[in-house]
């Protein structure tokens, strides 16, 4: 007896197989039967691209009914829906042989306009123009997403942050002298310079430093004493105890040999002196600073006058960004519960 005869009343529908298990495995049956249910009308799966567990729902857009568009945490979201029919009433056995003859009588062509040979399109078609209390109408949500590209954020706010110190900035915050230096690291002051040395013989760069600049001189001259120092202790150092005995004897002049190895440390030219008024190493070691600080520098280093620079905490702008976004849309699929 067949299982899906009027006289069972057994009513093999997709709502019923879907009650069971999934449209695609439905439980309880042999694979024979669900092989044969998955020919029956209101069971075939139209949105299932077609029916491995897993697979992605794949919906056909051509369906889709009355679209709305709208933003949601910045995306744009499409909405719509799917009109669909599905067939709840009795199914004949033979409904295939049925539908086989139809395609091949040209009913089908011309009363629904199937041109195909496909018996299962057939019945798709079919449904969709059958009405009467064994057809219902079923709609289906679908939505989409868009997310356009977006370009990465860049924003700048003030942090306090950690930086090692310049190798002069010490020196110039005890003397509040300004340090900015310009191309070259030149610093930035109102002097006449002769190529790379600072022109003393210039009105306006005395001028200069015996008013706004008198710092920088004042720092200078203390950092010389220093030099100064270290270079004597050298020179005594290397002396033997006989030039010490004839040094404290008043023979030779020690102050001499410390000015001549500074100014041979500072880098004097003999002509320094007439041509951009480098009177003595004061005057050499201001010229130095303000037009070769890095030089300078090396010098402290072989006296042994630097100490490791320390850090200093201060509030910086700071830049920072966010990366750009790629862009990207989804398939259209069910709306989810």
């Amino acid at each position: 007896m067949a299982i899906f005869s009027g006289k069972n009343k057994f009513v093999m529908n997709a709502l019923r197989i879907k009650e069971r298990g999934s449209k695609n495995t439905p439980t309880n049956f042999s694979e024979k039967a669900v092989a044969f249910m998955k020919g029956m009308p209101g069971y075939y799966p139209q949105f299932t691209g077609g029916g491995g567990e897993g697979e992605t729902e794949k919906i056909d857009e051509s369906k889709i009914q009355n679209i709305i568009s709208e933003k949601v945490d910045g995306k744009t979201k499409l909405r719509g829906q799917i009109i669909d029919k599905e067939f709840v009433g009795e199914q004949d056995e033979d409904i295939y042989k049925i539908l086989q003859n139809e395609i091949d009588s040209g009913l089908a062509k011309e009363k629904y306009g199937f041109e195909g040979t496909d018996v299962k399109e057939y019945e798709k078609i079919k449904l969709q123009q059958m009405k009467g209390p064994d057809v219902e109408e079923k709609v289906i949500d679908v939505e989409k997403e868009i997310v356009d590209d977006k370009e990465g954020e860049t924003k700048k706010e003030m942090q306090e942050v950690e930086r090692k110190m310049r190798f002069f900035e010490g020196f110039e915050n005890q003397f509040e002298i300004d340090g900015t230096r310009g191309e070259n690291q030149v610093l930035s002051i109102p002097v006449k310079f002769s190529g790379d040395k600072v022109n003393f013989t210039d009105k306006s760069t005395m001028d200069y430093f015996l008013g706004p600049g008198q710092n920088i001189v004042q720092g200078l001259n203390d950092m010389l004493g220093g030099m100064r120092e270290v270079v004597k202790n050298n020179i005594l150092n290397s002396m033997s105890p006989k030039e010490r005995q004839l040094l404290n004897y008043g023979v030779g002049d020690i102050n001499t040999k410390v000015n001549n190895k500074l100014k041979s440390l500072l880098g004097v030219d003999p002509n320094d002196a007439r041509a951009y008024g480098h009177r003595d190493p004061l005057f050499s070691i201001v010229s130095m600073y303000a037009t070769k600080p890095e030089e300078l520098a090396q010098v402290l280093r072989d006296l042994g006058l630097t100490q490791e620079a320390g850090t200093v905490k201060e509030q910086q702008e700071v830049e920072s960004s966010t990366p750009d976004v790629e862009g990207y849309e989804t398939e259209w699929e069910r709306t989810k519960d």
